[in-house]
């Protein structure tokens, strides 16, 4: 089964180490992390701009105290 763009950069979010970026918003494209900070919008924007047309993921990165079930 191929993977959609979508799918693909969900996966590189949930299989690599991101800790640098814990407490930021990062923007993921073509398994890169392409824009990260504090403002949601200003990461969507640069990520928009980096992407050229692209499909890219935002996700903010949880501190690590945060516990998902």
């Amino acid at each position: 089964m191929v993977q959609t763009q979508q799918e693909s950069n969900y996966q590189y979010f949930m299989d690599v180490d991101i800790s640098s970026f814990i407490g930021e918003w990062i923007a993921i494209c073509n398994n890169n992390v392409i824009s990260h900070g504090k403002n949601l919008k200003e990461v969507a924007e640069k990520a928009k701009k980096i992407s050229q047309g692209k499909k890219f993921l935002l996700a903010r990165v949880p501190s690590q105290e945060t516990m998902i079930f």
